[in-house]
């Protein structure tokens, strides 16, 4: 190759790669309803894939270890739904009558900044052109009951994705590593088959460790939120619990959903504004300890990813997959911060995932 045609070949290197991109994106779109089972799928069993490997070395082979984690995880769900059906059950049936309540009290909540109303209307009335001909009167109909019809609709797509997730999770449990084994022998090399399986248990170890950790950090904060929320008297606090650990599995959004129904829920299940406001406090307060002292101490440094690139990806699935890939942006971002631990062209992609880094890192002249 001479040294005229290195420019040239490099561009088009570039361009075949903004191609690749462009393609990948438009298929994780199109494919949406294959790919989120499959990657549901994918992290139920690296996650698992640990606890199925040791216990195969002791013996067990894999299909049995798998047959009792099912069992064990229907014992929980039954478990889950015979504590939890009857207080969501109630909340759907109240949920006209809580509408109406919270209504009620934000309405009552109005005279405090009545004069500040006023204010911003009649400014309003001042800038506002003066009207010519007939006005067109326009009738808004209230936002929950839209939110709610579109809400009740979700709960079968979630349980369509989850059992097809959990029948790929299963097969994939049950093979043991026959997908390593595959992997190794279809590659050329040695070196490629090294690099390979190295990428594969990296992959496995990182993103089951984060996953683990996560859920029991979540665990504890529910615990955690559920025994606040009784102390302070509100209403199904159990219920309460269940949702803090579902919501803190997606970063920053959910634990922001959690601080504002919970808000929304204390003022109207007490009469008083100081009384009501202590549901959100508590929450906020055991989030804050969660994010700021808990979990930078379970999760190792090596974890931690950017902020900025956290909200990026949480942007990027949920604009592709919706709320189905809010919840699976972190563990993609971890896995892909682990490949490109391992491939040189994609190690400047690693270091903009990663956090900033300690003064140690970048130790000073002499």
């Amino acid at each position: 190759m001479t040294a005229e045609q290195a420019p040239l070949l490099l561009q088009i290197r570039r361009i075949a790669a903004g191609l690749l991109i462009i393609a990948a994106i438009a298929f994780a779109s199109f494919a949406r309803d294959f790919l989120v089972p499959a990657v549901f799928a994918f992290f139920i069993a690296i996650t698992l894939r640990p606890l199925v490997r040791a216990l195969s070395r002791r013996g067990i082979p894999a299909w049995a270890t798998t047959a009792g984690i099912v069992l064990i995880a229907v014992l929980l769900v039954s478990l889950a739904v015979f504590a939890f059906a009857g207080a969501i059950s109630q909340w759907i049936a109240d949920a006209p009558r809580l509408q109406q309540e919270l209504m009620q009290r934000l309405a009552s909540l109005r005279g405090t900044f009545e004069g500040l109303i006023h204010i911003s209307h009649a400014l309003q009335e001042a800038a506002a052109p003066a009207a010519e001909g007939p006005q067109e009167v326009v009738v808004r109909q209230p936002m929950l009951p839209t939110v709610f019809s579109v809400v009740a609709g979700y709960p079968l797509n979630v349980v369509v994705v989850a059992s097809g997730a959990i029948i790929i999770a299963v097969f994939l449990m049950a093979s043991g590593d026959l997908f390593y084994e595959k992997l190794i022998r279809v590659l050329p090399s040695l070196a490629d088959k090294k690099q390979a399986l190295r990428i594969a248990l990296d992959v496995e170890r990182e993103v089951s460790a984060y996953l683990l950790s996560i859920t029991l950090i979540n665990a504890g904060l529910a615990i955690c939120v559920g025994g606040a929320f009784w102390l302070i008297g509100l209403p199904t606090p159990h219920l309460w619990a269940l949702l803090a650990f579902i919501l803190n599995f997606i970063p920053y959004l959910g634990p922001i959903t959690g601080l504002a129904c919970s808000a929304l829920i204390g003022i109207v299940a007490f009469d008083s504004f100081g009384h009501a406001i202590l549901a959100p406090l508590a929450y906020a307060a055991l989030i804050g300890i969660e994010s700021q002292v808990v979990t930078p101490a379970v999760l190792s440094r090596r974890m931690e990813i950017n902020a900025v690139m956290i909200l990026l990806s949480l942007g990027f699935w949920a604009w592709c997959w919706g709320i189905a890939g809010i919840v699976v942006a972190v563990p993609i971002l971890v896995s892909f911060r682990v490949l490109c631990a391992h491939v040189e062209a994609l190690a400047p992609f690693g270091e903009f995932l990663s956090q900033k880094h300690a003064p140690e890192d970048h130790p000073g002249p002499g």
